[in-house]
């Protein structure tokens, strides 16, 4: 029967466990110097070689002629438990989970091995447990017969009580480094006599995101379709499209190219793209033009050079306001995928958004659009030829710089409109400001807005807080505004108390049935 590589070439001592050294080379020393421990604890993601490093341990413990910490492999110990016929018991919690199961352990603990030195016990994914087997365990784990070793497996540490950790010896296996998992699986490759290029086992490593497991399988399932494993092999065995679509659509994203991306992601669901998937790409693609711009070198964001070029070309495009604000985007729309009905028409929106900055009045975006506005000029672009969110920055930033001559003729109020959400912006001002425009109001035409109120409203608008105030009223209304003043806009206190005497005795009369005329 034909056997699975991961299986084939599953590493039978420690010099064999790749990206694990910094357990492997303690697990040596205690072997060597007769120090191991009655209880282990191995932890780590799926892949990473809990169960392998369990296995090699437990031969080592019985081996009768250990070198360097390793096991032979020879005596006749490691062929028995090569036979599975040993005292070494592997044991799924995930099927043998309650406590009567633990309680048939620890009768069987307390008779001596058959064989070997150690009766080793080693419980996978031991996390599934129920709570009545971990009470049940605990004991025996604390102080257990002297010839017995506990070897507990699992990838999710945080579900394991206290009081079992605390007894044993804990080690965390790290992802396994895509360098040595592309190093493994050309020697594999080479072992079954098949070719495999370099970006091929480099693909292979990425895409199982650190399991040693996940690779051999697409290895596997790759060696089933040719010979000759390329990266086009890889990508069709393993169900993911290539990169273009990504650089596309980011392209479409910085030209403010609505209509595009929209295409593209038309043609990619009509192909059964999985939107969410998408989005998540999408977001992993502006990851790395983050960290490349950032100034990350290719040990980070671990690409092949190809790769590595065409993103460098493209983060260069960007600047990293923009990138930052792709990303918290994107990032709000995947979060938002799993609670709707129809992530599709989510993920429209979040492109649209993505290509049109001025539906957005934040901070980060209006930095990003001014970055835009900077970098085209810099460049020696034209506004009329420059992307569509370059025009948009363009007024707000001439206006912040017009000259002071530019400013409206203040005499003349014609055009002139009551500033609806001038109560909201006075909500926003700190305590300090904010009493001094309790009976004030504001008038707007164009990017202007008039303050009128007692002159301490004006003195504190015009003078003393003017930037402060400009900057509320251009996150209100979406686009940059600047304040001005007019002799008619200060209403004195006294002027202001003898309208309202006037208007006391105006009602007064009104209420007795006298028609007087104001004048």
């Amino acid at each position: 029967m034909y056997l699975a590589l991961y299986r084939k070439y599953r590493p039978r001592t420690f010099d064999d466990v790749i990206s694990q050294d910094h357990i492997t080379t303690t697990l040596k020393n205690q072997l060597r110097n007769g120090q191991s421990s009655h209880a282990y604890l191995f932890t780590g993601s799926r892949g990473t070689g809990k169960t392998t490093c369990a296995k090699i341990l437990a031969k080592a413990l019985n081996c009768a002629g250990l070198h360097d910490g390793n096991p032979c492999l020879e005596c006749e110990s490691c062929k028995n438990i090569d036979n599975e016929f040993s005292d070494v018991t592997e044991i799924d919690a995930a099927s043998n989970n309650g406590v009567d199961y633990v309680r048939d352990l620890k009768e069987d603990a307390v008779y001596a091995p058959m064989s070997g030195k150690y009766k080793v016990y080693i419980i996978d994914e031991v996390h599934m447990l129920s709570t009545a087997a971990f009470n049940a365990l605990l004991k025996l784990i604390e102080e257990p017969p002297a010839h017995v070793v506990f070897i507990l497996a699992t990838t999710e540490v945080h579900k394991i009580p206290a009081t079992i950790i605390s007894r044993c010896q804990r080690f965390e296996f790290r992802r396994i480094d895509i360098d040595d998992s592309k190093k493994r699986l050309l020697w594999v490759a080479e072992q079954e006599g098949r070719t495999l290029s370099d970006d091929a086992a480099f693909l292979i490593s990425k895409i199982s995101e650190g399991g040693m497991r996940d690779a051999l399988s697409l290895l596997d399932q790759c060696l089933s379709v040719t010979d000759n494993v390329t990266v086009d092999t890889v990508r069709e065995c393993a169900g993911i499209s290539g990169s273009d679509h990504l650089f596309n659509m980011a392209d479409c994203i910085y030209a403010s190219d609505t209509a595009g991306i929209l295409k593209i992601l038309d043609e990619l669901i009509d192909r059964s793209k999985d939107v969410t998937r998408l989005c998540e790409e999408l977001l992993s693609h502006f990851r790395v033009l983050m960290l490349l711009k950032a100034g990350a070198d290719n040990s980070v964001v671990k690409l092949t050079s190809d790769d590595l070029t065409r993103y460098r070309e493209q983060s260069d495009k960007f600047t990293l306001s923009q990138i930052m604000r792709n990303i918290s985007i994107l990032s709000d729309t995947f979060t938002s995928m799993g609670r709707v009905r129809t992530p599709a028409m989510l993920l429209e929106m979040c492109l649209i958004k993505l290509c049109t900055p001025s539906l957005d009045t934040d901070d980060k975006t209006l930095t990003a659009r001014i970055e835009k506005l900077e970098q085209a000029v810099a460049n020696g672009i034209p506004i009329a030829q420059a992307p569509a969110q370059v025009q948009a920055a363009q007024a707000p930033v001439n206006m912040q710089k017009a000259p002071i001559e530019d400013l409206p003729d203040t005499n003349d109020l014609t055009g002139y409109k009551p500033l609806d959400i001038w109560t909201d912006v006075i909500e926003n001002l700190p305590d300090n400001i904010k009493f001094g425009f309790t009976r004030s109001n504001a008038l707007i035409k164009d990017n202007f807005v008039l303050i009128r109120g007692s002159a301490l409203a004006v003195e504190m608008a015009i003078k003393e807080n003017r930037e402060l105030i400009e900057t509320e009223l251009s996150k209100a209304i979406g686009r940059k505004i600047r304040l001005i003043s007019s002799p008619d806009s200060v209403i004195t206190e006294e002027k202001e108390e003898k309208e309202d005497k006037v208007k006391q005795f105006l009602d007064l009369a009104e209420s007795l049935g006298i028609n007087i005329k104001r004048q």
